[in-house]
């Protein structure tokens, strides 16, 4: 893979972090991939110490994980996981919702009102959707005004990033539902209610658990082979 030009005023562990992260969530290193340290660091032109740092930190975040035999491989995520995340997300994103109503700025809450605006013209193009999404509940994770929640928020983000191959948004009805959802959530963030926003957030990610349930049960999954960038070729599933 051609290596991108990094920020230099970034330390070397920090390259070697966000450069395998930016690899995991775009799906270029997919689950059960082998990451070497040895590969990162003659990827990206450093050391190997700075990409154990790196490599140290996405395993403590949970995006990789130690196998057995095969070393440091990005990581799995079984029913059981996917149950325990999504209750997790749930109750993150209903409190950033309740706290952006009480701390969202107007250019924030005029941001919401954009993305919710434009959302139906893209209800057919899955990707964008995909990304839009992303995008929306970024806005609202950064109007709570909260670092720590922030910090929890974009782990749980990123997690569920790296299981792209199961995204929801393939279900159209998925699609509407999600419009009508985040019209809701946006209104209810306008109009200051605590209440209604938290609701709406943990129904939001209830339908979306539910939605992942019915794409893994109806094998909408892409199941071809697939080579890691930084390990070897693996059949996924």
């Amino acid at each position: 893979m051609t290596r991108k030009p990094y920020d230099s005023n970034l330390l070397l562990g920090d390259v070697a972090y966000e450069s395998v992260r930016e690899a995991i969530l775009a799906n270029d290193l997919k689950p059960g991939d082998r990451v070497s340290e040895y590969k990162v660091a003659e990827w990206l032109g450093i050391s190997r110490t700075p990409a154990r740092e790196g490599l140290r930190r996405l395993e403590n975040e949970g995006l990789l994980t130690q196998h057995p035999r095969r070393g440091l491989v990005v990581a799995s995520i079984d029913d059981e996981a996917v149950q325990e995340l999504y209750a997790v997300r749930e109750l993150l994103e209903g409190a950033a919702a309740a706290m952006a109503c009480k701390r969202a700025t107007d250019a924030e809450i005029a941001t919401l009102r954009h993305l919710v605006e434009h959302e139906s013209a893209i209800r057919d193009k899955p990707e964008q959707m995909y990304e839009h999404n992303r995008t929306f509940h970024d806005v609202i994770y950064r109007a709570a005004h909260n670092q720590f929640l922030l910090k929890f928020l974009l782990i749980t983000a990123d997690t569920l990033s790296a299981y792209r191959n199961v995204s929801t948004l393939v279900i159209e009805a998925r699609r509407e539902q999600v419009i009508d959802e985040h019209r809701e959530l946006y209104e209810a963030i306008a109009a200051h209610d605590e209440a209604a926003a938290r609701a709406v957030a943990a129904r939001h990610v209830q339908n979306a658990l539910r939605a992942r349930t019915q794409v893994q049960h109806t094998k909408l999954v892409d199941r071809a082979p697939r080579r890691g960038l930084l390990g070897g070729t693996k059949e996924s599933g």
